[in-house]
């Protein structure tokens, strides 16, 4: 179970990296374009380094810090307690869902065609 919570240290840092390159990009292409200088090659610039090393440092502190490790491990030992829902009943709760949505949809569906017709109506009085 451990190398699972580390697994997802490593995936939060990537997505933290990914965010934050993209966020301050974004700002760097608002304030000054000539801000976020290429770094290596076209593909690795500034905003980039700021997000792997955020990300780095991110993934670094969950991975060392006793408490969040602890969390993970009770996360993961309480899915594991969890009972999945096998494939026929998880086709028919999608069946259930669909058929209720479209029938809520047609009910709504005629209350707006019917408060339409009424309004048009005191409108046009």
């Amino acid at each position: 179970m451990e190398k699972y919570v580390r697994i997802g240290f490593v995936l939060i840092g990537l997505l933290i990296w990914m965010s934050i390159a993209a966020i301050v990009s974004a700002v760097f292409q608002f304030v000054n374009p000539n801000l976020d200088l290429l770094l290596l090659g076209a593909q690795f610039t500034i905003s980039d380094l700021i997000g792997l090393v955020t990300g780095v440092t991110v993934a670094t502190v969950l991975w060392f810090n006793e408490r969040v490790n602890q969390l993970g491990l009770e996360i993961g030992s309480e899915l594991r307690n969890v009972t999945w829902p096998t494939w026929p009943e998880t086709r028919v709760s999608t069946i259930v869902v669909v058929i209720t949505t479209i029938v809520v949809s047609i009910i709504l569906g005629l209350f707006d065609a019917l408060w339409g017709a009424v309004t048009g109506a005191i409108y046009k009085l």
